[in-house]
């Protein structure tokens, strides 16, 4: 289990959510992965059942490959993972690795689902036995929402590293469509949060009370997003606990630069 406990950590867990085309895994990879805002360490395991963060490295001005151009290595196997990620930790290098496990063309509806769930708990299990308090290990789950049975208290692995990881060096990524769809053990846990365009007015209103902002501020992602489309996305973040420290970004898709906007040029555009 996670060994050396060092209440010193901060808590740096962080939800990415957004509707479908709003910039989530743009978010990820661009946003999270800019370097000036740290919220990646040097050591990230993702659980990526889509593959959304392959790596090729033919591609190497391609913003969008791998983390923020930082190489990812996918394994579809619990054993290949488990070594990789295993040696990987061991030898104290920077690493992105990711477990995207494959399922036969049989499963269907829940036993799919299930099937998925049992391989994000294995994931979970591996993440929580090699926590360190020692040093940081970021653990990225993609479509969380997916993989959860309710909005309760989430009991699984991952509700455990979200309330107890940061004591033993874990950070939490956690990326879905909107926060009404994840246990408020995630949500509540997770002081920063990257909010991209909403798909839905209610979504809008929901994601406004829970940051603190005026509901039209969050749909102005959405309409600028539109305007200025492949040169740019828009976010509203939250990067500090505590009620405030809320300021909207852009960030530009063809150079990965990152501005700090204000509200008033937020409503003004």
């Amino acid at each position: 289990m996670a060994i050396n406990f060092n209440n010193k950590h901060k808590a740096f867990h962080t939800c990415y959510l957004a509707g479908t085309g709003g910039g989530k895994s743009t978010a990820v990879k661009l946003l999270a992965a800019e370097s000036a805002l740290n919220l990646f360490g040097p050591h990230v395991a993702i659980f990526d059942l889509y593959k959304e963060y392959v790596f090729d490295g033919r591609k190497k001005n391609d913003l969008f490959n791998g983390l923020g151009q930082r190489p990812v290595y996918h394994f579809s196997t619990r054993k290949s993972f488990a070594k990789s990620f295993v040696d990987a930790w061991r030898s104290g290098k920077k690493f992105v690795v990711a477990y995207s496990p494959e399922f036969p063309d049989s499963l269907k509806g829940d036993d799919l689902r299930i099937a998925r769930k049992a391989e994000l708990e294995w994931f979970g299990q591996l993440m929580w036995k090699a926590l360190d308090g020692n040093r940081r290990l970021d653990i990225l789950v993609e479509e969380y929402a997916k993989l959860v049975d309710s909005i309760a208290k989430d009991s699984s692995i991952i509700g455990e590293i979200a309330t107890g990881g940061r004591k033993f060096g874990g950070v939490l990524h956690t990326v879905f469509q909107r926060s009404q769809e994840v246990p408020k053990t995630i949500w509540n846990n997770s002081p920063r949060k990257v909010l991209g365009a909403p798909e839905a007015k209610a979504d809008a209103e929901s994601a406004s009370k829970e940051l603190s902002i005026r509901a039209a501020e969050v749909v102005k992602l959405g309409v600028l997003n539109a305007v200025y489309d492949e040169e740019r996305m828009h976010y509203i973040a939250k990067l500090k606990g505590g009620i405030g420290n809320v300021e909207p970004y852009r960030l530009y898709l063809q150079t990965g630069k990152v501005e700090i906007m204000d509200f008033e040029e937020l409503n003004a555009a």
